[in-house]
């Protein structure tokens, strides 16, 4: 009953408290603590705006899905969140997309609970292609040695469309080769974020092309696909 009060006050004990205890039982039972079904309800209201009810239903997914995964609770409830209001999934289809998700990351090779807390620290860029997209791109970016975030900043870099340009322009003169980013800009903009992969890889080469680079060559071809050195290089 305290630690109900201490996240919901006197309210949570007085006309939620059998609710919420019952989920903090849920989360007991399949190994987690207590008091993480309640910041769980809490955050899942105070995000996302979901009702008390629902976020009390959904708790149990969110721990259901910690558990199978090895994600982290708060990540966990920041995934599914995402799906059930941004992406408009039912709480069962979100569920089952996260699944789908985790399936995909051993098929691939690539730890599933890394890809899943990339896409949670990345709904921002949710939209164009969808949340499908979201995952097959983390899974790349994965394979590639670089994180969701990382690919996210270099396409958002890209609709700085100016700066983009003029620095395309400064490393085609630089490698003495044409280096056309428009497909990868294109691809930013629809929120393309796998296919984005695939555009800017075209662009860098294989890698011997890259090593055969000096330094100044290797530094303009990464401010013209908005990244460092070393991230593009692990590309």
């Amino acid at each position: 009953q305290k630690a109900i009060a201490d996240e919901f006050g006197a309210m949570g004990v007085k006309q939620f408290r059998s609710e919420l205890a019952g989920a903090q039982q849920e989360f007991v039972g399949i190994g987690l603590e207590a008091t993480e079904a309640l910041t769980t309800i809490k955050s899942l209201g105070t995000e996302f705006g979901i009702s008390f009810e629902a976020a009390t239903n959904l708790a149990d997914s969110v721990g259901d899905l910690a558990v199978s995964t090895g994600l982290a609770v708060e990540d966990s409830t920041k995934l599914l969140g995402t799906l059930t209001t941004i992406g408009g999934l039912s709480e069962d289809a979100a569920l089952n997309f996260s699944k789908s998700a985790e399936q995909l990351s051993i098929a691939n090779g690539v730890a599933p609970n890394v890809i899943l807390k990339d896409i949670a620290d990345n709904t921002e860029t949710f939209g164009g292609k969808g949340a499908e997209n979201m995952v097959r791109a983390a899974v790349q970016a994965r394979k590639l040695g670089l994180s969701l975030d990382t690919v996210a900043g270099s396409a958002e870099s890209m609709l700085d469309f100016q700066s983009s340009l003029n620095a395309e322009v400064q490393a085609s003169v630089m490698l003495g080769r044409n280096v056309n980013l428009q497909k990868a800009r294109e691809l930013a903009l629809n929120g393309d974020i796998e296919g984005f992969q695939t555009e800017i890889l075209k662009q860098v080469g294989s890698q011997a092309e890259f090593d055969k680079m000096n330094v100044l060559q290797k530094k303009a071809l990464a401010d013209a696909t908005g990244m460092s050195v070393d991230k593009l290089a692990k590309m």
